[in-house]
């Protein structure tokens, strides 16, 4: 049986969709489902495990649902009882006991009976009821179509797992930008970040390489970005057609046997390592005179660099920043457990990826592994010195041998940076900032951030200046920071 939302008023139930869950607002902006039950019901207790699955397949949605128990007999009040029953069949979601029946007077038009299922939209508005054995089938089919509705005109927070009011850019309770309707396309945060492996950059004199086509088989439509060895091109690849960044050696460097291993090194280490958080690379070619420079292609990644983030925001509220940590910490366990040390981990080796799905969060891309170094007995060699200053590890700055423990410094100084807007240790010149890294305490976080106790402990386990005292790998600094 179902029920017209026209032929329904349940406005003086409103208050208590909001005192039902653990503060008031979190009601409001998530589509709700009442459903009522009862122990003594036998078909109302069949349908829990299919009110279950649909609550933990719809939350990410924003679905909440919040059960109510309206007992048949006094047998049925027993709270000792209700427990136990709910203990065994699993229940998570909020429940309420309604054992005076004022709940169900509320809602319930004479002849219906458990199971029984009400739906109100974000604004906690009635939209549809059901009742019986095949009620929530009548149910999932609203909210199908309430949904759809919903992504057309509401932007949506999939870390609150919230929906916000029609104009609104950034959530109201954790600040992250919004996933936008489908009406309204990209976010322009996202938009205004937006590059592929390296910062965009404007060019004043067209590139020669524009349109040619390396090794004869990608083709380079449009320059994307420079560092200081090479140039990101977006490229096409010629015989399958979809796009891919290729990273092209300058050619001043194209006979220069250091950077050629640098490249190479880049391009194995990358290609060793298949995982969603480490970029993929695709391919690799060699200088050769007169036809094609040094070239990597990997994947394109429309993101931006952690670092223009922090310059653009100054730090990240800490729900955000452990996101990003727990996929960084990800890529970069890989590595680890490939016996690979980054040995330049920084903002700048961080592609941060706009959602682009329905729902999803920002994603993470680590890059730039020039300087990583197989760890064997004999590898990790001393008196080479790597890597940024800022964010080099004691034993980084010494010039001595490295391993993952390295990078588990290098995490906790990007980290706090994230959380901060402050590197730990900083100077007026390269040797004062290492002094600091050798000797100095990391400063405690100013109180004002209101930064968990187990995430600054796990940041200073992070900046020991001993590597014994550290985390062993990043999945280790995963897991003191709770992220797995």
């Amino acid at each position: 049986m179902s029920v017209d939302s026209q032929l329904r008023n349940f406005d003086n139930v409103k208050e208590w969709l909001n005192l039902a869950t653990s503060r008031a607002p979190l009601t409001q902006g998530r589509p709700t489902l009442v459903h009522f039950w009862s122990i003594g019901s036998e078909s109302s207790k069949n349908n829990l495990s299919q009110i279950a699955e649909l609550r933990d397949e719809r939350k990410r949605e924003g679905l909440r649902v919040i059960a109510v128990h309206a007992p048949h007999s006094e047998k049925d009040k027993n709270k000792h009882v209700l427990l136990g029953a709910m203990q065994a069949l699993n229940m998570t979601e909020p429940c309420a006991l309604d054992n005076d029946h004022t709940l169900r007077d509320a809602f319930f038009n004479d002849g219906e009976t458990e199971p029984a299922y009400y739906l109100f939209d974000n604004e906690g508005n009635f939209r549809r009821s059901s009742t019986g054995d095949n009620g929530l089938e009548a149910i999932e089919d609203e909210l199908d179509e309430m949904f759809r509705e919903l992504r057309k005109s509401h932007p949506f927070c999939p870390a609150c797992e919230l929906f916000l009011n029609e104009e609104a850019m950034f959530c109201s309770e954790c600040g992250l930008p919004l996933t936008l309707p489908q009406s309204r396309g990209i976010h322009p945060y996202y938009e205004s970040h937006r590059s592929a492996a390296l910062p965009t950059i404007r060019l004043v004199n067209p590139d020669p390489l524009i349109g040619h086509k390396i090794d004869g088989r990608y083709e380079l439509l449009a320059r994307l970005g420079e560092g200081g060895m090479s140039v990101v091109y977006r490229a096409r690849r010629v015989r399958i057609g979809d796009e891919v960044a290729v990273k092209v050696l300058l050619s001043k460097f194209a006979k220069e046997e250091a950077a050629l291993a640098r490249f190479r090194r880049e391009a194995s280490a990358a290609a060793m390592l298949h995982h969603p958080n480490v970029i993929s690379i695709h391919d690799f070619g060699e200088p050769r005179e007169g036809e094609a420079p040094a070239f990597i292609v990997m994947e394109f990644v429309k993101g931006t660099p952690l670092r223009e983030l922090l310059r653009g925001e100054g730090h990240f509220l800490v729900e955000r920043a452990l996101r990003l940590m727990r996929g960084i910490c990800a890529g970069v366990g890989a590595a680890h457990r490939a016996r690979m040390v980054h040995r330049d981990l920084k903002p700048d080796n961080v592609l941060v990826v706009a959602p682009d799905v329905d729902y999803e969060f920002e994603g993470v891309k680590v890059v730039d592994f020039g300087f990583a170094k197989l760890i064997t007995e004999n590898s990790t060699t001393s008196g080479a010195v790597v890597g940024t200053p800022y964010y080099m590890s004691p034993e980084q700055c010494l010039g001595e041998p490295l391993d993952s423990r390295s990078d588990v410094y290098s995490l906790g100084v990007m980290f706090y940076e994230m959380l901060s807007g402050k590197l730990p240790f900083e100077a007026d010149t390269v040797s004062g900032v290492i002094t600091k890294q050798l000797s100095e305490p990391p400063p405690p976080f100013p109180p004002a951030l209101s930064i968990p106790r187990r995430v600054s402990n796990a940041i200073m386990h992070a900046l020991a200046k001993e590597p014994a005292d550290r985390p062993e790998t990043a999945t280790d600094l995963a897991r003191d920071l709770k992220l797995i």
